[in-house]
C-alpha cells in the first residue's frame, strides 16, 4: 500500500517536470543540473515548513475566518515557498553559463517548484490518502509548477536584460506570490469559491503555452543567429 501510495505522490511531479523539460527542444539544459535543482527544490520543503508554522503559532491565524484565511494565504504561505523556490534558483542555477536564455528560466524554476511540489505531496498522500493524491494531481501539484513557470518566465527574460533585471525578477515574485495566495485563498475557503481555482489554473495554463512558445521561438532565433553564414 504504501508503494502505491508513493507511486501516485511522485508521478504527477514526475510527469510534469518530464513535460516542462522537453518543451526546451532547441538547447535542452543538462539532465543533472535540472536533477540537482528538483531535488534542492524539494529539501526547501522543511525550513517553509518550519517557517510557516512559526508564523502561524506568532500570528495565531486559522482559517475560521476569511481574514485568517488572506493572511494566511498572501502574506505567510504563498511568499515563503514563493521565494524559497527563487533562491534555489538564484542561489544554485542562475550564474551558470548554462543559464544563457528565457527557456532556461522556465525549466529551471519549474524544476525547483516541482521539486518542492513532489515531496509536499508525498507528506500529504502517505498521511491523506490515495483521494488526497488524486486530487492534488489536478491541482496543488500543476499550481506549483504554473506558479513557477510564471516566475521563471521573467527570471529568465531578466538574465538576458540586465538594465531590467531586479524590476523583471521582482515582478515575477510578486506575480507568482499574488497567483499562489489567489489559490491558496480558493482553497481554503471551502466554498463555491474553490471551484474558481479550476479558471486560475487554466488562465495560467494558456498564459505559460504562450510563453513557451515564444521562448522557443527566441532559442531558434537565438541559434540560427550563432550559426556561421554559408560561404
Amino acid at each position: 500500500m504504501v508503494i502505491i501510495l508513493l507511486l501516485i505522490a511522485l508521478a504527477p511531479g514526475f510527469f510534469l517536470a518530464w513535460y516542462f523539460y522537453h518543451r526546451d527542444k532547441y538547447e535542452p539544459e543538462p539532465k543533472l543540473k535540472i536533477i540537482k535543482i528538483f531535488i534542492i527544490g524539494g529539501l526547501l520543503v522543511i525550513p517553509a515548513g518550519l517557517a510557516e508554522m512559526g508564523l502561524m503559532s506568532l500570528t495565531r491565524v486559522n482559517t475560521n475566518n476569511l481574514y485568517n484565511i488572506f493572511i494566511l494565504s498572501f502574506l505567510i504561505i504563498a511568499p515563503i515557498e514563493e521565494l524559497l523556490k527563487y533562491y534555489a534558483v538564484r542561489r544554485w542555477i542562475y550564474d551558470s553559463t548554462e543559464f544563457d536564455e528565457a527557456m532556461d528560466g522556465i525549466v529551471y524554476t519549474v524544476a525547483a517548484s516541482l521539486g518542492f511540489a513532489t515531496l509536499e505531496n508525498v507528506f500529504y498522500v502517505i498521511q491523506l490518502g490515495i483521494g488526497t493524491g488524486i486530487t492534488r494531481a489536478f491541482s496543488a501539484v500543476p499550481g506549483h509548477a504554473l506558479f513557477g513557470a510564471l516566475m521563471g518566465s521573467y527570471i529568465g527574460r531578466a538574465k538576458l536584460r540586465r538594465e531590467k533585471e531586479t524590476k523583471l525578477i521582482h515582478t515575477g515574485i510578486l506575480l507568482a506570490i499574488l497567483c499562489h495566495g489567489l489559490y491558496d485563498f480558493l482553497v481554503l475557503t471551502r466554498s463555491a469559491f474553490s471551484s474558481m481555482i479550476i479558471l486560475l489554473l487554466g488562465i495560467l495554463f494558456l498564459w505559460i503555452r504562450i510563453q513557451l512558445k515564444k521562448a522557443g521561438i527566441e532559442s531558434q532565433m537565438r541559434i540560427k543567429a550563432a550559426e556561421p553564414p554559408l560561404p
